[in-house]
């Protein structure tokens, strides 16, 4: 018995959220280590409407939490690792 996969030539699809850009600007400012206050300074918005820009992110990310929506947007190249030679504000201080 010989059976026959049809879709094994078609392309692999990947799947690409539809985040706003607001809501990308706050998960990127998220993802640097910038906690709610200072994403609403960053983008001159009220601190509620940070909090529902990153709620709009954890949910077009299908994200449980916003630190599952930050790794998801890191795999998926949304959101790029900070350039080597500017640490972010949470690392520890270099060594002397």
């Amino acid at each position: 018995m010989e059976t026959e996969h049809p879709h094994i030539s078609r392309p692999i699809l990947r799947w690409h959220p539809q985040l706003t850009e607001h809501e990308l600007a706050a998960l990127r400012l998220l993802a640097r280590g910038q906690h709610q206050l200072e994403v609403a300074k960053e983008l001159r918005v009220r601190p509620e409407a940070a909090g529902r820009l990153l709620h709009g992110a954890q949910i077009h990310l299908h994200a449980r939490t916003l630190y599952e929506a930050v790794a998801k947007g890191s795999a998926l190249g949304i959101i790029t690792p900070e350039p080597s030679g500017h640490p972010s504000r949470r690392s520890a201080p270099p060594a002397p």
